[in-house]
């Protein structure tokens, strides 16, 4: 599954660690890759600390942690499963 969700946060300059969680209701989607990708000229964005979830609903979470080292900016939320 491949997804690009533009407008999905706004990050300050010097924002750090700011975690994102996404999920699929009722499913596992296997292995998945996600970042934080800027919008706006200047911006510079790090992502780390994939983590998966199993709740005690069955319903699987995922969450990344982004850092901005640039400028102000809009974060599009990419990625997809790997394979």
């Amino acid at each position: 599954m491949a997804f690009n969700v533009p407008n999905w946060a706004f990050l300050a300059a010097g924002a750090s660690n700011v975690t994102f969680g996404f999920f699929w209701p009722g499913q596992d989607e296997g292995a998945q890759f996600a970042q934080g990708s800027p919008q706006d000229n200047g911006g510079d964005l790090v992502t780390n600390n994939f983590e998966k979830t199993l709740d005690l609903q069955g319903q699987m979470s995922y969450a990344i942690t982004v850092s901005n080292n640039g400028a102000d900016t809009w974060m599009e939320l990419e990625g997809g499963g790997l394979s």
